[in-house]
C-alpha cells in the first residue's frame, strides 16, 4: 500500500506498508524518514568512484506488463548487468523506493509508472538522503524514474541514458 498528499503537485507526506517485511515507511516533507516510526539512517556519502560504486551496485527495477516493452527492458538489463553487481525485482515501486532509502539496494530505476504509484516512495527515499529525478535528466520522472545515494546517481543515470533505458 502507498499513499501520498500532494500540495500543488508537491509531495508533503508519504506512507508505504511493506506487510510482507512486516515495514512501515512514513515520510513528510523536510522531516525525515521513518521505518516502524524510527528515524532512519541518512544516506552516507562516499569516497568511491562512480565505475566502483557502479561495479557493485545492486539494482532494483521493474518490468512492463506489455510484451514488447519487457523485450526491450530486458535488452537493457542484457546491457546494464555486466556493469553492475546484480538486480532485484520486488514488485512494487514504492517499496523499492524504501529499499533504496533503508539500504537493502543501491538504485532503482523504473519506465511506464504513474505518479501514484512512486509518489510516497520517492519522498521517503529522497528524506533518507537519496537522489531521485528521472533517467533521462531532459525528462520528467513520470518518463521514467531513477533513486540511488548522491555519489551513484549520476553515474548510473549517465550509462542508463546510454543504454537508452528511457526509450523503452
Amino acid at each position: 500500500m502507498s499513499i501520498a498528499a500532494q500540495i500543488d503537485g508537491l509531495t508533503v507526506a508519504g506512507l508505504v506498508a511493506d506487510p510482507t517485511h512486516g515495514r512501515t515507511f512514513t515520510a513528510t516533507l523536510g522531516g525525515g524518514a521513518f521505518c516502524n516510526l524510527e528515524q532512519m539512517q541518512p544516506i552516507a556519502p562516499t569516497a568511491r568512484s562512480g565505475e566502483e560504486l557502479l561495479a557493485t551496485a545492486l539494482v532494483a527495477t521493474g518490468f512492463s506488463y506489455s510484451a514488447e516493452r519487457r523485450a526491450r527492458q530486458g535488452n537493457v538489463l542484457a546491457e546494464l548487468l555486466p556493469k553492475i553487481r546484480d538486480i532485484r525485482r520486488m514488485g512494487s515501486a514504492a517499496v523499492d523506493l524504501c529499499s533504496v532509502a533503508g539500504g537493502r539496494v543501491d538504485a532503482y530505476f523504473e519506465v511506464g509508472l504513474s505518479a501514484w504509484d512512486f509518489a510516497a516512495g520517492a519522498l521517503i527515499a529522497t528524506e533518507a538522503g537519496a537522489q531521485v529525478g528521472s533517467i533521462d535528466p531532459s525528462s520528467t520522472v513520470t518518463d521514467g524514474i531513477l533513486a540511488a545515494s548522491p555519489a551513484l546517481f549520476g553515474p548510473l543515470q549517465e550509462l542508463l541514458c546510454m543504454l537508452g533505458a528511457a526509450q523503452v
